[in-house]
């Protein structure tokens, strides 16, 4: 007995040893990344990389990104295609995933496949069809046309999400609101969705992720940086002032990783839930 009582408390001495080993190496380069931003160029230039700034000077760092760099503009940018774009995905998407998993629609699972099909090819492969589209369309360099972009790429995935989460709900509600007389869309929108908001939180979380880091597409059907998201801004940032103003481009960084991890944390206890959402439906 005492033998079993000390390897396990060994093993999970084993174990929380390593997470904490795990933790500290995955947090070291955000130490470094918030000990450069706070620095002065002077500072950064005259003393060792890992010394510890001697003015605090993080709010002049970001002053200086956002006032006088190309930044302001593709910073709201992203926020606003990462709000309004995995909104609208999560809206359709789960209006179709009640279509196929709660009306009995005819060919119901080959509509799923067809829109689950889009998340089987990766995006370079239509960089150039997109791009030629785009032109012809006039919607290249336009906001509608980002925006209309990553609605569509967001969408098979919050479908397959939403289809896995109604098929785990009960026909009972369905067809009792159905005798109470409400419409299809009134059940949809007063039953369905107000019991869902774990996976309209998980995809707001996944999916305004992706669009916040997408730089790809930004960068094949956008010219100018009214127009651009956050990391083409980003990466122009770093090739321009890498060699004059480090720390303003480590405040840069800084600034482009803050949204994300302030969405985590914040929708944190939906991570997991999200997870077991994808697991189940495989």
């Amino acid at each position: 007995m005492r033998k079993a009582f000390s390897a396990k408390t060994v093993s999970r001495t084993l174990s929380f040893a390593l997470v904490l080993i795990l933790c500290i190496v995955w947090l070291v380069p955000i130490l470094f990344l918030l000990n450069l931003s706070a620095k002065r160029p002077i500072d950064y230039s005259m003393n060792a990389y890992w010394s510890l700034p001697k003015l605090f000077a993080l709010p002049e760092n970001i002053r200086y990104v956002f006032m006088e760099t190309q930044f302001l503009i593709p910073y709201l940018n992203s926020i606003a295609y990462a709000v309004a774009g995995s909104s609208a995905a999560i809206f359709i998407s789960s209006l179709a995933a009640f279509a196929v998993t709660k009306l009995r629609l005819r060919g119901a699972f080959a509509i799923f496949l067809t829109l689950w099909a889009g998340m089987i090819f990766p995006i370079q492969i239509y960089l150039i069809p997109l791009y030629k589209a785009y032109l012809s369309l006039d919607l290249y360099n336009t906001r509608l046309g980002l925006f209309l972009i990553y609605v569509a790429i967001s969408t098979p995935f919050c479908v397959f999400v939403f289809r896995n989460y109604f098929l785990s709900l009960s026909d009972d509600y369905h067809e009792a609101a159905r005798i109470e007389g409400c419409s299809s869309f009134q059940i949809y929108w007063r039953v369905f969705m107000p019991n869902s908001w774990g996976p309209v939180a998980v995809l707001l979380l996944f999916q305004g992720s992706f669009i916040w880091n997408d730089l790809i597409l930004g960068m094949v059907l956008t010219g100018s940086m009214k127009v651009r998201p956050v990391m083409n801004a980003l990466s122009m940032l770093n090739s321009i002032y890498s060699g004059t103003n480090v720390p303003a481009v480590m405040a840069g960084n800084l600034l482009a990783c803050l949204p994300v991890m302030v969405l985590y944390v914040v929708l944190q206890k939906y991570f997991i839930q999200g997870l077991t959402i994808q697991v189940a439906g495989e």
